[in-house]
């Protein structure tokens, strides 16, 4: 009897190892992504946006009427109630931090707009503006995008050069920002 019960209980033990195994494998391959590149959580990542928002205003924002605070608790690039929750949010996160990340939104039925990329200055170096731009570009084609269009500063040349590395296309300048696009191939 004793013997049996320990041979049902070694049974049942490796039984409940190998689901727990199989789950854990499952979320290792899914919810933890392997380019440290995660959906926004507000509670988590609102205060380090904001420190990147702090440290770099004159780079990501044209207007000093601009309240990223708002956009970001809002998810939203205006104040139209209608557009709340709308703009997409990408966060890349190393040792805890928010190193850099971008925001996006679809314009128009089949035009995205990449609105925000930033990286902090201290993770800046390692290819991270390049690794959220092409998530991004990812996630507005997934939302229905067929082309995907940008603003930055003239004298962003690094903003630039990622952009272009990536297949955007110049088009014009005015009053001191340049219009890229981008066309999937």
């Amino acid at each position: 009897m004793f013997i049996q019960s320990t041979k049902k209980l070694i049974l049942f033990s490796i039984l409940a190892l190998a689901i727990g195994g199989g789950i854990a494998f499952y979320y290792y391959h899914t919810a933890i992504p392997k380019d440290g590149i995660y959906d926004f959580n507000a509670a988590r990542d609102t205060k380090d946006i904001m420190d990147i928002f702090n440290k770099n205003w004159y780079w990501l924002l044209a207007s000093d009427d601009s309240s990223p605070a708002f956009m970001i608790k809002h998810r939203t690039w205006d104040a139209n109630p209608a557009h709340f929750g709308l703009m997409g949010i990408k966060v890349l996160r190393e040792k805890d931090r928010v190193a850099g990340f971008t925001t996006y939104y679809m314009e128009a039925p089949k035009q995205g707009r990449l609105l925000f990329l930033a990286v902090d200055q201290d993770f800046r170096g390692k290819g991270y503006g390049t690794l959220l731009v092409k998530r991004a570009i990812q996630e507005l084609l997934r939302m229905g995008a067929t082309y995907i269009v940008l603003w930055t500063r003239v004298s962003n040349i690094p903003a630039q050069r990622i952009y272009k590395e990536i297949g955007f296309q110049e088009k014009r300048e005015e009053n001191g920002y340049l219009y890229f696009e981008y066309w999937p191939n």
